[in-house]
């Protein structure tokens, strides 16, 4: 494999420019650069920019009652126009049920209701019309039209709020389907969600009906059974008049208007012009020649602005609409109906808001710790390794470029967890390169030739770090099929590195390696135990003789200790969700001097809530928490307490807010552990396609030995439990599935070739032989991890803590948990007709250590 082929510099060559020039304009001015090279910059999450997150539902039950509302309408304008006489006409459940009165106009009933079915062109129809007994007819939706009805109606909301959003002049705003009836809108830059909210939270559905003279609303309001069938009583605030009553009947939808702008009337008052086009012009006209003289009112969302009288028929396709507006109002107004109107009512159902100055403060944090973490792990891996360390930590520097290009060329959300995603990729990779040089080394000291040990390292090293990767990108895979924000940023890095940390460590150090040996002509490995000057290799373990297995009876009462106490733990504190997985909201506040966490409690107690406030971060930071009161909408119950907070704590300011519903909370509880037993069976079935049953078994003990412990943990030390600790476990699962890997991997070869050798040996030699990588990988992870751990950021400590336990806990679980299974089940030697192979003897070995 060490061969300075032309196609493998040409293929480096080219990484090496791509990584420069697209990772090139995140670290020069905006603009600075020619355009006619690449400009595109990292997409920052809004973790790390500011902004607002709003996941929406559009509410399709009351889309459903509002097609079966237009349906009678149309059954009763059908039967009216034929002069059928009926009775019973209205909803019940999600069907439209009318009786005819005389059995000898059923017939024309039925044929007249049948020409409502409308075809789509794939010949599906919308409607069944059905015979019931006692002269009724059922009108019903079919599913197929329900599946359309919404799925045109998420479509066409998110073609309108990109309308709405665009007209506020907020930067890029990513608005994206999730599900069959939910849309996710990222707005960044924008902190404020009310005012995001309030534009596209509005249905914006307007319509011109005409007023029914023929009750008063205050007869309506004493008795309901006024109201004629084909009317309705509507809020109306002008005037001094509580409601009117106008007919059901559409005379002109909102839909077919193509401008309205803000105006003035002739006193000044703000109001607002709307002009429709040809077809809602003549309907709009023919309505008013056929109306002259009374009164029709133009509703907005099931209220009616106002209710003008027509003295003349309105030919020109134009007109006014007056209300109690303000400027900003009638603007906002004016916004919403040029946009066009929503098909059905979008609810609220999560919110996340993160303030321009945290963010700025996570970037800073999130640099910080790449920076500790990558220097850490340059400083330990040259140290560890000489002249071939300083080889590596070239491949790290490409593989963070090639990293941030590609991420800059796709436009890959890099979120805040996405940057811990990165540190974690080095050590990835470093264990790669560690990999390769450990069996370097084995190859060296077992007599063979320096170009030989070279080509054995990568050669030997490949199908460990195959295995060990594709652990690593399924656990990535899962996170971003089932996690959302945040989490889907962290996979994201994960994937991409697994592919950039595999180029670099088997490609890169690999030229690096063979311009070395061509150019100096080298006899001996300088990675050897007594080779240069080097500290930290004079340090680390060589040819050692652990005998492992011999304290595995009490690493098995040890760990069964520890599992039945996680266990205790996680039955009586249970863990501390957060509202990622209970619902409710976390405010974080600061103020001028320190935080009055004890007023915050008082103020909203008063509220009737029941607060956890707690400080974090500098003095003048608090974290409030608090579960919606049932029947309350959150996100409005979170601005009533930013209102009362407000006025009890001048100058206080909101920094980010995150309003989770139950709805949602239940769901991310049901996909984070869905996506942990995935990711648990996917890795398993592929430990025992390529071990067999019994590895298999020894990882599946393994494994649920490593997410005990890790819930016991943090149900001790009451960690918060959310969606980044979800990811964070499924970064321990990858991490301990790694070491099984390379543990079963190296027992694999050395139960072929040693057949006849007690199997407690063999574990035991291949522990030792393994001993040297598993000391520096653990390692470089834990220096990767530790800037992260001791930043203490609020949202990074979970995640570094959780992986930094995980990767001690992994490590142990590999040689005292999934081997010993091996000893108990026993092991498939391999094929029977393998050449019998004994170690070594010892004058052998001695030679071995002589040359090298």
């Amino acid at each position: 494999m060490i061969q300075l082929r032309p196609w493998k510099i040409v293929v480096v060559a080219l990484a090496v420019v791509f990584g420069l020039l697209f990772s090139l304009p995140n670290a020069v001015p905006s603009g600075s650069l020619p355009g006619w090279l690449p400009g595109q910059r990292l997409n920052l999450g809004l973790d790390l920019q500011g902004g607002s997150y709003l996941l929406l539902e559009v509410d399709l039950d009351s889309l459903h009652k509002e097609q079966l509302t237009n349906i009678t309408e149309e059954v009763r304008q059908t039967l009216q126009k034929k002069q059928v006489l009926f009775n019973g006409l209205g909803v019940t459940g999600d069907h439209v049920n009318v009786r005819i009165n005389q059995p000898g106009q059923m017939d024309l009933a039925f044929a007249e209701l049948g020409k409502l079915i409308q075809y789509s062109s794939g010949g599906g129809r919308d409607i069944d019309v059905v015979r019931g007994p006692d002269q009724t007819i059922t009108i019903t939706q079919t599913p197929e039209a329900l599946r359309t009805g919404a799925v045109h109606a998420v479509d066409q909301s998110i073609e309108i709020l990109h309308r709405r959003i665009d007209a506020l002049g907020t930067r890029e705003p990513a608005i994206t389907k999730q599900g069959t009836n939910r849309i996710v809108v990222e707005a960044a830059g924008e902190s404020d969600p009310e005012k995001l909210k309030a534009v596209i939270g509005k249905t914006a559905k307007l319509t011109f009906q005409m007023v029914d003279d023929g009750v008063t609303y205050q007869q309506a309001q004493a008795d309901p059974g006024a109201i004629p069938p084909g009317s309705e009583l509507l809020p109306y605030d002008e005037r001094g008049i509580p409601f009117i009553v106008v007919k059901k009947q559409v005379v002109v939808s909102g839909d077919q208007l193509v401008d309205a702008q803000q105006g003035f009337d002739q006193n000044q008052q703000p109001d607002i012009t709307f002009r429709f086009n040809s077809q809602g012009a003549r309907q709009f006209g023919d309505a008013t020649l056929e109306n002259s003289g009374k009164a029709f009112a133009i509703v907005l969302d099931g209220r009616v602005l106002s209710a003008p009288r027509i003295d003349e028929p309105i030919t020109g396709g134009s007109g006014l609409i007056h209300g109690s507006f303000t400027l900003e109002s009638a603007g906002q107004l004016a916004l919403l109906l040029r946009s066009g109107a929503l098909p059905a009512k979008l609810n609220v159902v999560e919110q996340r808001t993160v303030g321009a100055e945290l963010g700025a403060d996570a970037v800073r944090a999130g640099a910080i710790a790449l920076a500790i973490g990558a220097v850490a792990i340059f400083v330990f891996i040259i140290l560890a390794y000489g002249l071939f360390g300083v080889f590596a930590a070239i491949a790290l520097v490409l593989n963070l470029l090639l990293l941030l290009a590609f991420m800059s060329l796709t436009q890959g959300t890099l979120t805040l967890p996405g940057i811990a995603g990165v540190i974690l990729t080095l050590a990835v990779a470093v264990d790669a390169n560690v990999l390769v040089y450990e069996r370097m080394r084995d190859e060296f000291r077992h007599g063979r030739s320096l170009i030989l040990a070279l080509d054995g390292g990568y050669r030997l090293a490949w199908p460990s770090i195959f295995d060990a990767n594709v652990t690593t990108l399924i656990s990535a895979l899962i996170m971003y099929s089932f996690g959302s924000g945040p989490v889907k940023g962290f996979a994201l890095t994960l994937m991409v590195g697994v592919f950039t940390s595999v180029f670099t460590a088997m490609l890169v150090t690999q030229l690096l390696i063979g311009w070395w040996f061509r150019l100096g002509k080298p006899k001996v490995l300088p990675i050897g135990k007594d080779r240069g000057w080097w500290p930290v290799s004079r340090l680390l373990p060589h040819d050692t003789k652990f005998r492992f297995t011999r304290l595995a009876p009490f690493a098995a009462i040890f760990s069964a200790v520890l599992v039945l106490g996680s266990l205790a733990s996680f039955a009586t504190l249970k863990l501390n969700l957060g509202i990622d997985f209970k619902g409710g909201t976390v405010i974080e506040a600061v103020t001028p001097g320190p935080a009055p966490l004890a007023g915050y409690r008082a103020t909203l107690g008063a509220m009737g809530l029941r607060p956890e406030v707690q400080g974090f971060g500098s003095p003048n930071d608090a974290m409030i928490k608090f579960l919606p009161k049932p029947g309350v909408n959150p996100t409005d119950q979170v601005n009533d307490v930013k209102t009362h907070l407000a006025q009890q704590f001048p100058g206080i300011q909101f920094r980010s807010t995150e309003v989770v519903g139950s709805k949602v909370s239940g769901e991310l509880f049901v996909s984070g552990f869905t996506a942990l037993g995935i990711a648990i069976v996917l890795m398993l079935g592929y430990l025992w396609f390529r071990f067999g049953l019994q590895q298999g078994l020894g990882a599946v003990l393994a494994v649920f030995h490593d997410i005990v412990l890790t819930l016991g943990l943090l149900s001790v030390f009451q960690i918060e439990f959310s969606m980044t600790s979800i990811a964070a476990l499924l970064t321990v699962i990858g991490y301990s599935m790694n070491e099984k890997v390379i543990t079963f991997d190296r027992l694999k070869e050395n139960l072929r070739k040693y057949r006849r050798t007690p199997l407690r040996e063999v574990i035991d030699l291949s522990e030792n032989e393994r001993w040297s990588r598993t000391l520096i990988t653990g390692t470089t992870a834990l220096l990767a991890l530790g800037g992260m751990l001791f930043l203490k950021s609020a949202n990074l400590f979970p995640l570094a803590f959780t992986m930094v336990f995980g990767i001690v806990i992994g490590t142990y679980s590999s040689i005292y948990v999934a081997l010993p299974v091996l000893l108990v089940w026993g092991v498939k030697r391999g094929d029977e007709d393998a050449k019998p192979l004994t170690p070594p003897d010892t004058a052998q070995r001695a030679a071995s250590r002589a040359r090298g």
